[in-house]
């Protein structure tokens, strides 16, 4: 009898270990046919003007570095990086550029007594 609840016990790790296998493959399958989708789609941005580019937050030098890596690689993720890099610059700049307009004397209307 112990044969036999030995040999069940076995034969369940084996399917657990079996489906893990299976379920890893599959998740590792999903996110490179994702990668492939989100490479598609940032491909697609290459159409986009340099105008389109910068409202987004990106450059075509951007695009072209996110591109560059490895087929299996996902661009997007790079792309979102780089442009919250670029909005969080650019939100420095325009803090800075509001400190130095606050130091200017107001325009005021009518004539001052």
């Amino acid at each position: 009898m112990s044969t036999t609840l030995a040999s069940n016990t076995h034969a369940a790790a084996s399917v657990t270990t079996s489906a893990s296998l299976v379920r890893a493959a599959a998740e590792r399958i999903a996110f490179v046919a994702k990668a492939l989708v989100n490479r598609w789609m940032a491909r697609q941005l290459c159409d986009f003007t340099d105008y389109e580019l910068a409202d987004i937050g990106l450059s075509r030098s951007d695009l072209k570095q996110a591109l560059d890596g490895p087929v299996y690689a996902d661009p997007s993720l790079r792309l979102a990086a780089i442009a919250r890099g670029n909005s969080v610059n650019m939100r420095s700049v325009v803090v800075h550029r509001r400190v130095e307009s606050a130091e200017f004397t107001p325009l005021v209307r009518g004539r001052e007594e």
